[in-house]
């Protein structure tokens, strides 16, 4: 250990978070001198922050990366310490209890956090599973073998809080809220002469079906209502903490299959019984406002629901299938949402050009386009937050509103209210704006708003459905928009995708397919001088070797040649090679590329992803354009 590490050991010591000290040290995963600073800040407060949630004030951790820290090492914690770095305790609490703990050794911190109240056994449950990673699952009678539990006393199972609920060849399956007691487990394996694989529930879920189970003395209706309240909010939480987008339930033929969508890909989480499911679903839409009682429509709701300590937004839409309804919820979360135009991923290239030819231009509308889920709310925020000054009037147009800034007039669509897309837009530029913020170009009317509000002196910011940014140009023409407005109120079109990056927990050198390498710009001499990495799967990951997502940006700000093009209504062919001839614009496939060379995606999943492009550009031209090789 250097002397720097030693200094930082030694000033966290006996401070609160002091583990997680220790891991950011032994990793090297931030300087020493943010170290420091955050210690030195924590010091001052009194020790009433853990230094965790310094390091996240402070922007020198992300929730993303502590939560992976958490997960990869959440055995060298404690519960107590867990649960407070989880956020289900305040640091405050766990002192208290910590005091009462050292009064009544015999009891353990679990226990006692439930007993006096600061947390519930579902939220201890849920911490055991990111502590230990063991699986957390939802069980219902239906799916215990009763055969398998007669085999142990009533007794064994109240005292350990376990059941053995399904056996195959080689492995027997036990559910239990005590996953430590490796008596119990080794009991069960002995019995059975079979390996356990073990999951984690509630206890007060075990008990209930333990009851069920050997007397069946507990009302189903009760214990079923207590049982889908408890599933529903582990879900939304299990949602939460894996950053998921969307949840998917979808039914199949014996099971309600139940999906997250993260990193824009769909990773199934668990399974629910069809009887259970339906209860489950009911009570989704109930939460929504939606007609329970029809069954055969396909409905949109909304749910605001706080989960932990976070409010959190759901959209949720149902889908009548052969098997019943689908329901999605997208996840819609209020804190930790709004980036900064710094955060948005961005090429400093394309950065400094989007800041300064498109943002800071007095008029004219500024569009950001890409197909749904591709992050395009994410900048129109980030980008009214840099233009949100004391001295300028910002109105917004939104259906919904997503994210709530302080000093803009925001303004969220509802019909059953009379405000109508079509009667607030007329009413917007009647509010003497400076910047008018429109959710989303849906017709010819909307967009033929944008265009006179831009005429009229107005900044106009909005977002459009187009695979690229010459797209965006023509889709506006198809729309009706006559083309000299086109050319004389767009700045720029702003086009992107969101790409998954690769894992840091599984992350290894490989040398790329050639064949996809050369299709995406990057000939055999750059592959053979570069160094390019992928992910080989981990617990982080899913096995996909992929963790988070960045963007990929394409942004045209037009100019005179761009302009006369569009009046002459060029094909899309010949505008591109205009843009990329005349404005340095780099398509979403090069800044792939970029991002690739950078070590930061794969050439693969820049195939996968970004749209076919030509490009007459060397690697070391697009490397210059975007900012140069050493971009942080």
């Amino acid at each position: 250990m250097d002397k720097a590490q030693h200094n930082i050991k030694t000033l966290a010591a006996l401070q609160p978070g002091e583990k997680f000290v220790k891991i950011l040290v032994d990793t090297s995963f931030l300087p020493h001198a943010d170290l420091e600073k955050a210690l030195r800040i924590q010091k001052k407060l009194g020790n009433k922050k853990i230094i965790s949630e310094i390091l996240m004030e402070l922007g020198y951790l992300d929730e993303n990366e502590h939560r992976r820290i958490i997960r990869k090492h959440g055995r060298l914690f404690l519960i107590g310490e867990l649960l407070c770095e989880l956020g289900y305790i305040s640091l405050e609490n766990l002192q208290k209890a910590e005091d009462e703990l050292a009064k009544d050794s015999h009891i353990r911190m679990g226990d006692l956090l439930i007993k006096l109240q600061m947390i519930d056994d579902r939220q201890l449950a849920q911490a055991l599973s990111e502590q230990l990673s063991i699986p957390l699952m939802h069980i219902d009678i239906g799916m215990v073998d009763q055969n398998l539990t007669r085999q142990f006393a009533k007794s064994f199972l109240s005292t350990h809080s376990i059941i053995p609920f399904d056996v195959g060849d080689k492995r027997v399956s036990i559910i239990t809220s005590e996953p430590l007691n490796a008596n119990a487990i080794a009991e069960v394996e002995q019995q059975t002469n079979k390996k356990a694989e073990v999951f984690i529930a509630a206890k007060r879920t075990i008990t209930h079906l333990i009851t069920k189970l050997t007397s069946g003395t507990v009302k189903e209706e009760k214990d079923g209502g207590l049982q889908v309240l408890e599933i529903v909010d582990s879900i939304f939480l299990s949602a939460l903490r894996d950053s998921a987008s969307d949840i998917h339930m979808e039914p199949m033929l014996d099971v309600m299959r139940v999906r997250f969508r993260m990193d824009g890909v769909l990773i199934h989480k668990m399974d629910l019984p069809l009887e259970l499911s339906k209860r489950v679903i009911a009570r989704l839409k109930i939460l929504g406002e939606m007609d329970i009682s029809d069954t055969r429509t396909h409905q949109d709701g909304r749910i605001s629901h706080t989960v932990g300590e976070t409010e959190v937004d759901f959209r949720v839409s149902t889908y009548v299938t052969i098997h019943g309804e689908n329901l999605v919820l997208r996840v819609l979360r209020r804190d930790g949402g709004l980036k900064s135009i710094e955060q948005i991923h961005m090429a400093r290239g394309i950065l400094e050009r989007f800041k300064h030819d498109a943002l800071d231009t007095p008029t004219g509308v500024i569009i950001i386009t890409g197909p749904t889920g591709s992050g395009k709310t994410t900048t129109l925020y980030a980008a009214v937050d840099y233009l949100n000054r004391p001295t300028t009037k910002i109105i917004t147009l939104e259906d919904p509103v997503e994210y709530v800034i302080d000093g803009i007039m925001q303004c969220s669509v509802d019909e059953s209210a009379g405000r109508s897309f079509a009667s607030s837009l007329k009413a917007v530029v009647r509010q003497d704006p400076d910047i008018i913020v429109l959710g989303e170009i849906r017709d010819k009317n909307s967009s033929s708003v944008a265009v006179q509000a831009a005429l009229t002196g107005h900044k106009v910011l909005t977002t459009f459905h187009t695979e690229d940014s010459i797209g965006g140009l023509l889709r506006l023409i198809d729309m009706g928009v006559e083309t000299f407005l086109i050319s004389s109120t767009v700045v720029s079109i702003l086009a992107q995708r969101l790409i998954r990056t690769i894992c840091p927990d599984c992350r290894q050198t490989y040398m790329p397919n050639k064949r996809i390498a050369n299709l995406i710009g990057i000939d055999d001499e750059t592959l053979r001088n570069h160094t390019f990495y992928r992910g080989i799967g981990c617990g982080t990951c899913y096995g996909t070797g992929y963790h988070g997502r960045t963007a990929l940006h394409e942004l045209l700000v037009l100019n005179e040649e761009v302009r006369a093009a569009i009046i002459n209504q060029e094909p899309s062919h010949v505008v591109r090679r205009i843009s990329c001839d005349t404005t340095d614009l780099l398509s979403l496939m090069e800044d792939g590329l970029y991002k690739a060379l950078k070590g930061s995606t794969t050439i693969e999943e820049v195939y996968r992803i970004a749209p076919r492009s030509n490009s007459n550009r060397s690697v070391e031209d697009i490397i210059k354009i975007m900012g140069g090789k050493n971009e942080d």
